[in-house]
């Protein structure tokens, strides 16, 4: 079942888990600049362990998130072709499937963000009342 609430979560989730992956990259980096530059080398080498443990338990986190994220797509993306309306189908693509915030469909589209949600709610509504036990809003 594909779960629309669900779906927009993970997507904001992604986002800010690979600003973590990178934010964790350049803490790594940065440390390990600090660590070899040491007169005497020995001290540190537990906060690059420890580093690299936080790096792969990111890492880790993304790809769960991506994949839950891409199986919701799998599901959703053959549906979003029987909606009847052209606009409401080009909408529902480009925010669930290419991952676009409203105002950047908006840009998109030449369209107001209203339009934008107007189109994703009716969409939804739609998808939600023909397919009930394949979509959750």
């Amino acid at each position: 079942m594909v779960n629309l609430f669900r779906m927009r979560q993970l997507m904001r989730y992604t986002i800010k888990a690979r600003w973590k992956v990178e934010k964790e990259m350049a803490r790594a980096t940065k440390m390990t600049a600090i660590i070899t530059g040491m007169p005497h080398g020995g001290a540190g080498h537990d906060q690059v362990a420890d580093g690299a443990v936080q790096i792969d338990e990111v890492k880790r986190a993304y790809r769960e998130t991506l994949a839950e994220l891409e199986c919701m797509q799998g599901e959703l993306d053959p549906l979003i072709d029987k909606l009847d309306n052209p606009d409401d189908r080009a909408v529902m693509r480009l925010r669930y499937i290419e991952c676009y915030s409203p105002e950047d469909i908006a840009e998109a589209i030449h369209r107001t963000d209203r339009s934008v949600y107007y189109y994703l709610s009716r969409a939804e509504d739609q998808l939600a009342r023909k397919y009930p036990e394949k979509v959750q809003k």
